[in-house]
């Protein structure tokens, strides 16, 4: 009879699985040790010095995985490296589902694997795989489980750490891990496995029981501990405590935006039923995003700039998938999490080697107008596409008009003492020139002023406290002409408006123009060149307010459109 497939040459391609990286190799490992019920999972990465480039380095020989969870019976370590087998394929609860983890995750970075697993401390017993010595034998099954005693490196430093039952897994002869440099994986890993399994690091139970998991640099020339670093959540909503935002490893830095469940609908193989995918969205607090991007907070924050898609407590997937562009930093100080359970594995699109999400993507109108048109009555994957798309579209859409509003110190810095604005209103007040919003503001009571000042600074600086919004509007209430920023949709990056007793120009925050013209101008410490910009909009400002009285509004406003047109046109010039 004729084989299905080679061993050997079976073996070598899945080495190309496609883990992203080596940290999220690991994780199915540590998923396994949290679905076998361990509390204290330790991950060791066994260095020796060696010459590289002609200098000492301390590089990464074997990592391993050590856990004090239920243990293996020897009719299970006997199949655990077996493709295609499992404990877990017949349900849809947990962490586990494909039978691929252990063995597609080790053979992607290690040409040996070996496991060892006790139910009993005394008792414990060894299997592995070996890749050249599979190739060199033309061997086509696996090797019988043997008595073993644990890796003597392990037994000195890891005694305390030895359960009653437990598993170790060592991977050796590594030759795909991306970073052999021991502190360099360290870090990655401590990063990425921090954020993958955030929910079981913090102190909230409700969804991921905690679990203890650190990470240890052992040195085999030595034989001793380096390195020993308790693992801390990595949240990209920065809700769960503890955690490894530096300096605020104890606090939520970031408020809820909003939260929410979508049912969603799926053939569970006897009839349709609906699972709920919660969605979370979170943005940074005024005082965070303050800090800036340059600070110590900041650069964490960009680190965990995406969406981040959660399936049963761990992370499965986390990236943009075409919705934010990174050259914008500002979308680092919003997150939003998108949690669903196993029985939509198929709808999203969950690889078997748990590291993608493949069904989820911005899609573009022609997309969504396909998936519309779709016959099928029970196509729950495009409702599942065009539902996903439309809300992360939005909340994202939300989220950073807030963020762009919080110009850190704009209306402190116009409080100052002869102030730019206030030197122009004081000339502007000198002239006798009758004006639209002179006019209008005659029909208005002092009341009624207040309130639409009110609401003109909150939009422009969301940073401001109703409080400090009240008073700043009864302190600038007399001013003629003022320039502030708004958002809404379209070309027209000038607006105007009467307001109280002034007439008010509003800089379109959802523009190029105040990216790369007034956003960045503003934020220099050289204040000439905004002050310039500033004073030459409240000129135009004037100029409008005085005219429009002679001329037809609308002829204003068409110019003012026009202008924004072609200024968004032509403005990607700017800096080539």
């Amino acid at each position: 009879m004729t084989q299905i497939i080679d061993a050997y040459l079976g073996l070598a391609a899945l080495r190309q699985a496609g883990y992203r990286s080596t940290a999220t190799a690991v994780a199915e490992l540590v998923d396994n040790s949290i679905e076998a019920g361990a509390d204290d999972i330790e991950i060791i990465a066994l260095t020796h010095q060696t010459i590289v480039n002609t200098r000492s380095s301390n590089q990464v020989k074997q990592i391993a995985v050590l856990d004090n969870g239920l243990g293996m019976t020897q009719e299970v370590l006997g199949k655990c490296l077996s493709l295609g087998w499992g404990t877990r394929l017949e349900t849809r609860a947990g962490l586990g589902r494909f039978g691929f983890g252990l063995k597609g995750a080790s053979i992607s970075q290690a040409r040996v694997v070996e496991v060892y697993s006790w139910i009993s401390k005394d008792d414990v017993y060894m299997t592995y795989m070996d890749l050249e010595e599979i190739k060199s034998n033309k061997l086509q099954d696996l090797k019988e489980i043997t008595p073993a005693k644990l890796p003597q490196p392990i037994l000195e430093n890891f005694a305390d750490k030895l359960g009653e039952s437990g598993t170790l897994v060592v991977w050796d002869e590594l030759d795909q891990i991306d970073l052999r440099k021991a502190e360099t994986l360290l870090r990655r890993i401590n990063k990425d496995l921090c954020r993958i399994y955030r929910h079981f690091l913090d102190n909230d139970d409700a969804y991921g029981e905690k679990r203890k998991v650190s990470l240890h640099m052992l040195n085999l020339d030595t034989g001793k501990l380096e390195e020993s670093l308790p693992l801390f959540a990595n949240d990209p909503l920065y809700r769960l405590i503890p955690n490894n935002l530096p300096g605020y490893e104890s606090e939520c830095t970031n408020e809820i935006f909003e939260e929410f469940n979508v049912p969603i609908k799926y053939h569970n193989g006897i009839n349709e039923v609906i699972s709920e995918v919660l969605i979370t969205a979170s943005i940074a607090k005024p005082e965070i995003q303050d800090l800036g991007g340059n600070s110590t907070q900041g650069k964490h924050y960009a680190d965990n700039t995406g969406i981040s898609f959660v399936r049963a407590g761990r992370e499965i997937d986390f990236g943009t998938f075409g919705f934010l562009d990174r050259s914008e930093p500002r979308h680092r100080w919003w997150g939003i999490e998108i949690r669903f359970e196993p029985e939509l594995d198929e709808l999203f699109g969950v690889t078997n080697n748990k590291q993608e999400v493949r069904a989820i993507q911005k899609l573009d109108e022609d997309t969504i107008e396909a998936l519309l048109d779709t016959d099928s009555r029970d196509n729950h994957g495009a409702k599942l596409k065009i539902e996903l798309n439309k809300v992360i579209a939005d909340k994202i859409d939300s989220m950073m008009k807030i963020i762009k509003s919080r110009r850190a110190g704009a209306q402190t810095q116009k409080r100052q003492a002869k102030g730019i604005v206030e030197k122009v209103n004081e000339d502007i007040s000198k002239d006798t020139n009758p004006t639209e919003s002179e006019e209008i503001s005659k029909t208005k009571s002092e009341d009624e002023k207040i309130k639409e000042r009110i609401n003109l600074l909150l939009s422009d600086d969301s940073n401001l406290s109703s409080e400090e919004a009240e008073s700043l509007a009864r302190e600038t209430l007399d001013y003629r002409v003022d320039i502030l920023t708004d958002d809404w949709p379209g070309e027209l990056f000038l607006d105007r408006r009467s307001v109280a007793n002034s007439s008010v120009g509003k800089i379109n925050r959802s523009t190029l123009f105040y990216e790369q013209f007034w956003h960045y101008l503003e934020n220099q410490d050289d204040k000439k060149g905004f002050e310039a910009l500033e004073i030459l909009f409240m000129a135009y400002v004037r100029t409008e307010d005085e005219l429009v009285r002679e001329y037809d509004r609308k002829t204003f406003e068409r110019f003012r459109q026009r202008w924004g047109s072609w200024v968004e046109k032509l403005i990607t010039h700017a800096g080539n």
